[in-house]
């Protein structure tokens, strides 16, 4: 397949744009990027993660779903090494993130950026200082070229002339989009994305996975999506995992999931697809 030039604009107004029909980034898809074995945590004696295991291929986009309060968020902080399990081992690129010091998971986490689920942006700061200040606390980068990075991913999420702006000044989904930008200005090896569509209208949260899917094409990185977005997260999954009681049910490509008969895989599916057979969609 040729080369894949995107327009963030022009796939705005594509909402139903299926990226994974297209070619995936030229990296093999057998070397493992992370994987949690047998990872378990609990929070005030509740059991968020129960022996969880997930291998999250290098240069994928791998789709986390599961009810609420399964684990999926716990999951992904576990990850990137903002919650340290009780136990279980978890390795980044080979690197076991048990046995090493502050300092060093200081610099792994350093190669990860993280959409958080609620956005978490600077209430006080402009849309530039939200998106500068990762690469104000984890580089040594001089303040123009901090500038210069923020305003192309600015640019890059679509909202070109926003800089000024403050969050308050924004829509939902152009704080989404304000996130994505700050989760990738500092190039992460890993971004992570929490629920990027959670109470954003279908149109916009099309363009919101379709933002993230064509920074994945242009950087080439890993991509972790969580979302409760179950149809939408299938079209551009390459692989996805079903977490339940804080555990994997069930992982594979997209396709496979619609052909799986396992009563917990058939039931949360056919609740994603119900609204829509309700509607009379197909």
């Amino acid at each position: 397949m040729g080369s894949l030039v995107i327009s963030f604009e022009k796939a705005y107004d594509c909402p139903h744009i299926f990226w994974a029909d297209f070619a995936a980034p030229s990296r093999s898809l057998r070397e493992t990027m992370i994987e949690l074995a047998n990872v378990s945590r609990s929070f005030d004696g509740i059991e968020a993660l129960a022996k969880m295991s997930l291998k999250v291929p290098k240069g994928s986009l791998t789709g986390i779903i599961g009810p609420g309060g399964s684990g999926k968020s716990t999951a992904v902080k576990v990850m990137c090494g903002l919650i340290r399990p009780d136990s279980g081992k978890v390795l980044f690129d080979q690197t076991d993130l048990m046995s090493i010091d502050r300092a060093a998971l200081r610099g792994v986490q350093a190669r990860f950026g993280i959409q958080f689920q609620n956005d978490a942006l600077f209430e006080h700061l402009s849309v530039l200082q939200n998106v500068m200040y990762p690469l104000e606390r984890l580089t040594r980068m001089r303040i123009g070229q901090m500038r210069a990075r923020a305003i192309e991913r600015i640019a890059m999420v679509g909202l070109a002339g926003f800089e000024d702006r403050l969050p308050n000044h924004l829509s939902g989904g152009q704080r989404r989009r304000v996130a994505v930008a700050r989760a990738c200005v500092t190039d992460p090896d890993v971004l992570i994305c929490d629920d990027p569509t959670a109470g954003l209208d279908p149109v916009t949260s099309r363009k919101i996975l379709d933002m993230i899917i064509g920074i994945r094409y242009q950087t080439k990185n890993t991509v972790i999506i969580v979302s409760s977005d179950v149809l939408g997260l299938m079209s551009v999954a390459d692989r996805v995992a079903l977490v339940w009681d804080g555990a994997v049910t069930a992982e594979g490509a997209p396709h496979q999931f619609w052909q799986d008969d396992t009563p917990r895989v058939r039931r949360f599916l056919d609740d994603a697809r119900l609204p829509f057979e309700v509607l009379g969609w197909q």
